[in-house]
């Protein structure tokens, strides 16, 4: 399913990149909120329609402290806004901190730019790991490929077995 993020919540999680991911991942805040986007696609609605009420409620509750929405934060009123829904008051504000944190977390590290950046290449160790499991699992893997595509010997009667 494709899932786009309203206005008001891309505008909140784009603020939230410099708040949450290195200062390397700063310029990727697009990429990143709709890697987001992508996860989100794959969750049930009920958590998608939870997420977009949690940041349109971050967004306007920054009103009250500092004059202006969440969105338009920057530096260290945002950090500190943000902080404040981290070790907030209620659960919801702490579960809700907590989910982006680790939703755009994971979102940042999975751009190749931020990969690299840390040194995670994985593809040779999956190349190593692949052709060991071959040498082991190979002759079985192949008998599983045959016995799965080989036409069964007994088709199913028609009547399935009735009279």
């Amino acid at each position: 399913m494709t899932y786009t993020f309203s206005s008001t919540s891309r505008a909140v999680l784009r603020s939230l990149v410099p708040v949450i991911c290195p200062p390397a991942a700063h310029g990727l805040g697009d990429v990143i909120v709709d890697h987001m986007a992508l996860t989100l696609g794959a969750s049930p609605a009920i958590l998608r329609t939870g997420i977009g009420a949690g940041l349109a409620a971050y967004d306007l509750g920054a009103v009250a402290r500092y004059g202006r929405r969440a969105r338009a934060l920057s530096g260290a009123k945002a950090e500190a806004y943000f902080a404040a829904w981290e070790h907030g008051i209620t659960p919801v504000q702490q579960q809700l901190a907590k989910g982006i944190n680790q939703l755009m977390s994971l979102s940042c590290y999975e751009q190749p730019l931020m990969m690299e950046a840390c040194g995670y290449r994985p593809a040779g160790w999956i190349d190593e790991v692949s052709r060991k499991r071959l040498a082991v699992y190979g002759d079985e893997a192949r008998a599983q490929t045959v016995a799965i595509i080989t036409p069964d010997p007994l088709p199913l009667e028609k009547s399935h077995g009735r009279r």
